[in-house]
């Protein structure tokens, strides 16, 4: 009966599609069918990846005899060491030369016919598995969470489905990946590299490849699957130590936090960072509870590849490295020596995974690890001083620093979620974290090792992000940790009866639409523009015309300017849009050009030639707050006159030649 009703509303909506595409025709038809296939093409190709790099991972997992508890788990962990071995399959064509279309197309047809045996089974387990549930009875509750999960999906989709707009993915992500395009290699990117706090890029690496297979809509697409593939991990971790109806709700809060949403619809990197580390934990949490040597290597792969995918990487890493030399507690002599060498064992394995950005800074920039975590020292530093002066009553000790009140860590939590203040801006982390984790202290979670394992990783991370880092997208990687505690609080409560289930749940579901509507990133307006993208109604370059104030600037350059202009972009690091050669900082030796060393502005007009600069693009409204209305720099308030011709203006950007 169930099945017969599905394809029945199958057919239907197939049928109104067609009408719908028909109807467009008559005005539009050709642009609209060009444009609908272009996504779906999209759509398919992604999904080819993800086959192969799943089919990947299972072969290597089945031959090292890999077992996991039921299938989700096993194929889960099989994508991210198919996806990490692409990853560096990638990197080591870009090392020899070889970033290039052919390469990329000769790799994923290569790897197909590899693993063509488990892609086979994989797409029929996944067909499978669909028919049982759709001859199975599922309970309201799950619908209900099942049916926001797909709404949250398909708004994030259509998102991730236009041209990309995010400052740091124009700035940084797609930019680097589009320089190596340009190179048809890895090169060193100075004025991307230099300042980037050892940023590693095994997530670019993969936006490279889209760019070079279908544009950087595509490399949106990845960190999309990123995060479905994230939900998809806190419900299987929270599956297998909660239950499947808790797993599910665990996942669904966290798709449904709105800067999940919007970081799903951006080229960052933030949501890879997150698959791996969660992956991790699991992994070790496994490790911990059945004591097999495998899910510890796991652990540090995925530790590995987290560090590979951002220098947060460093703080799951040393959080799970100092669980292991616990887990042998209460201490022995054999425990001890046991602990130790799973120790070693983790951190040479993710070590060994993780290093290679970082060993590649150090050649070209001399900037090593530990001059990156000593800047993170200078926090704990300062908290210890504070502390130790509150608890002494002796100020004095303070040893120069200004004491402030400890009052902001303990306001955080309220500030991250109900007041934003500072961490306002484009996502919110809802308030259900807020509502349910301060009922843990009603739970017999301390009786539970795997659970009480998560709880330390959360507070710990929790701790050194409100010293060192209070940026509400450091935030992001500890958001799973937090849905599937949010999930054993509802699910502790939910056995005092069913009128409380009933509520909780109720309350859970209006959160979800609230957080989906009212607290929609970028507002309903934009979602309704992205869905007339996504139906063809509407062209990208209609759409990116409206909403990205970098996109009409750069295509003037690329349309106006020379093919041999060289551009120094002064202050605004989004120039991915810009098709010729560009700089964002001009370089000297191995640091960006300080300034304020400079005496006057024919000193800087001679570093401008110096750098072979034929025009500069400046953002005049980042001078504008900072100097006042329409003022420049000191130093390009002495060129504006004779040496730079304006050749472009549309507030706020201008573009301008350089006059030698």
């Amino acid at each position: 009966m169930m099945r017969s009703l599905v394809r029945k509303i199958g057919w239907i909506v197939l049928a109104g599609w067609v009408v719908f595409i028909y109807g467009s025709y008559l005005r539009r038809g050709i642009d609209v069918w060009v444009r609908v296939g272009e996504t779906f093409f999209r759509i398919f190709l992604l999904l080819l990846f993800i086959l192969v790099a799943a089919g990947l991972g299972r072969k290597i997992l089945k031959r090292l005899r890999f077992e996991a508890s039921f299938p989700l788990e096993f194929s889960l962990f099989a994508l991210a060491i198919g996806l990490g071995v692409f990853t560096y399959l990638l990197i080591g064509f870009g090392l020899v030369g070889l970033f290039s279309p052919w390469a990329v197309n000769l790799i994923i047809g290569g790897m197909f016919f590899f693993t063509y045996r488990e892609i086979r089974e994989i797409v029929q387990e996944t067909k499978a598995k669909f028919q049982s549930l759709i001859t199975s009875k599922i309970p309201l509750i799950e619908t209900a969470l099942i049916l926001v999960f797909f709404v949250q999906l398909v708004f994030n989709l259509v998102g991730a489905l236009v041209l990309p707009s995010s400052w740091d993915g124009l700035g940084q992500h797609l930019a680097i990946a589009k320089e190596w395009v340009r190179h048809q290699r890895l090169a060193w990117v100075p004025y991307i590299d230099i300042g980037r706090n050892l940023e590693p890029f095994n997530i670019p690496v993969l936006y490279g490849m889209a760019l070079l297979v279908k544009g950087a809509i595509l490399a949106k697409l990845v960190h999309f699957t990123f995060g479905v593939l994230t939900a998809v991990a806190v419900y299987t971790l929270g599956r297998r130590y909660l239950s499947h109806q808790m797993g599910l709700l665990a996942g669904t809060i966290f798709y449904t936090v709105p800067i999940v949403g919007w970081e799903s619809t951006t080229a960052l990197v933030d949501l890879g960072f997150t698959f791996y580390a969660i992956l991790s934990v699991y992994a070790l949490v496994n490790w911990i509870v059945s004591r097999r040597r495998g899910w510890l290597v796991i652990s540090a792969v995925m530790s590995g590849l987290s560090l590979g995918s951002h220098n947060a990487g460093f703080l799951p890493m040393a959080i799970l490295s100092l669980g292991i030399l616990l887990s042998g507690w209460p201490f022995n002599r054999g425990k001890l020596v046991m602990a130790f060498k799973g120790l070693i064992l983790f951190v040479a394995v993710a070590g060994l995974i993780g290093c290679f950005w970082y060993l590649r800074h150090f050649i070209f920039s001399g900037e090593s690890i530990f001059d990156f975590l000593h800047s993170y020292s200078w926090s704990f530093r300062h908290l210890f001083r504070r502390l130790f002066s509150l608890v002494t009553g002796t100020p004095a000790l303070a040893s120069g620093f200004r004491l402030r009140p400890l009052t902001p860590y303990f306001l955080l939590p309220w500030k991250i979620t109900v007041y934003p203040g500072k961490f306002h801006g484009l996502g919110a982390i809802g308030f259900s974290f807020l509502v349910f984790l301060p009922f843990l202290v009603f739970t017999r979670i301390w009786e539970d090792r795997p659970l009480r394992f998560i709880l330390y990783y959360s507070a710990v991370y929790f701790v050194f992000w409100a010293v060192c880092a209070s940026d509400k997208h450091y935030l992001v990687p500890l958001l799973p940790f937090f849905s599937i505690l949010a999930a054993y609080v509802v699910g502790e409560f939910s056995r005092s009866g069913r009128v409380l289930k009933g509520g909780l749940f109720t309350f859970l579901i209006l959160t979800f639409v609230f957080q989906m509507v009212y607290q929609a990133p970028e507002g309903l307006d934009k979602v309704h523009q992205r869905f007339l993208v996504f139906a063809g109604l509407k062209s990208q370059e209609d759409y990116i015309l409206e909403n990205e104030e970098t996109y009409p600037v750069y295509n003037w350059i690329n349309e106006n300017l020379p093919s041999q202009a060289k551009i120094f972009v002064v202050n605004d690091l989004r120039a991915f849009y810009c098709d010729r050669s560009y700089v964002t900082a001009i370089i000297e030796g191995k640091k960006p050009l300080n300034y304020s060393s400079l005496q006057n502005g024919l000193e800087l007009l001679a570093k401008f030639k110096q750098a072979q600069i034929t025009h500069v693009v400046i953002n005049q409204y980042r001078w504008d707050v900072r100097f006042g209305k329409d003022r420049w720099p000191k130093l390009m308030e002495e060129l504006r006159k004779e040496h730079l011709q304006i050749l472009y203006h549309r507030y706020p950007f201008r573009v301008l030649k350089v006059i030698y």
